[in-house]
């Protein structure tokens, strides 16, 4: 956990239930925040039209006016917080809600208090940038342009993972390094880590496939001589891109495209290898799963 922040930052709490209310509110109060609760959809909205709060965690089911319905009035004016959806009943229709109304984060419920601190300072140490834009945000076919940060490929991550919630659980953990990796390359080598540019990543499931396409605004490479990754390295010294990697200044790894052909069923990059489409085939459990949804 970081350290508190030097002076108090001020949050919205709103959830209907008290337990939940209060015991996210004294953590973060705990943690040096200045916290302001409310019970219901209403009460938030107003409270954030008339306070100037860095961030509102925001249950979806509350009286008078859904969290999500607190998002998308309050994110059309000129200043809003940044907003954590809080929610128990993780459907896909209310993650796409979630990413299409902005929001920085989609929880589910229960989570451990503590963890709301670990959220806030995620959240606050961050400065404004570019949005997420979405092209489509079907339970099918989720399509979107992201920044080219870190930041944004760790959300969109955690965003994506949730419409997987059917799936097994190594299953979902699979994809969700293969697709870490393949973003955190696409933010990191194609976009040069300006969040100006985009990178467009869709995401496809069908009744027997999980797809994901990631397209970069770079150039392209080529693995021959890719000095700082596992994947351009020789039989002989697999692991000499370490050293690359340590005097390019660059976080440690370098596995990513390995370790990624490994989980793929299919791995198929464009000619100029500045796109790649990642298929993973479901299982019958999971096709039957998803067959019946």
């Amino acid at each position: 956990m970081g350290h508190a922040p030097s002076s108090a930052q001020k949050i919205l709490v709103a959830d209907d239930d008290r337990t939940t209310r209060f015991a996210i509110s004294s953590m973060l109060k705990a943690a040096g925040y200045a916290v302001t609760t409310v019970s219901n959809g209403a009460e938030a909205l107003r409270s954030i039209q008339k306070t100037n709060f860095a961030l509102a965690f925001l249950d979806v089911w509350m009286p008078e006016l859904t969290g999500l319905e607190v998002l998308a009035r309050v994110r059309v004016g000129e200043s809003h917080p940044k907003v954590i959806i809080m929610t128990s009943d993780g459907t896909p229709e209310n993650v796409l809600s979630a990413i299409r109304e902005q929001a920085y984060e989609y929880v589910s419920k229960p989570f451990p208090p503590k963890e709301a601190v670990e959220l806030a300072e995620r959240a606050l140490k961050q400065g404004a940038c570019p949005p997420i834009e979405v092209i489509s945000a079907k339970p099918h076919w989720v399509e979107l342009l992201i920044p080219c940060t870190h930041e944004a490929a760790e959300r969109i991550q955690s965003f994506l993972m949730k419409l997987g919630g059917d799936l097994p659980d190594d299953m979902r953990n699979t994809i969700g390094l293969a697709f870490r990796e393949l973003v955190l390359n696409a933010v990191e080598w194609g976009g040069k880590l300006d969040p100006n540019r985009k990178v467009r990543i869709a995401h496809l499931r069908a009744s027997r496939m999980l797809l994901y396409r990631v397209a970069d605004p770079g150039p392209g490479f080529s693995f021959k001589g890719l000095t700082h990754a596992a994947v351009g390295q020789t039989a002989d010294d697999p692991v000499a891109h370490l050293a690359v990697r340590e005097e390019l200044g660059l976080r440690p790894g370098g596995f990513g495209i390995a370790m990624t052909r490994s989980m793929a069923d299919e791995l198929i990059y464009n000619e100029a290898q500045n796109e790649v489409i990642f298929v993973k085939y479901l299982t019958p459990a999971a096709a039957k799963q998803t067959a019946a949804k």
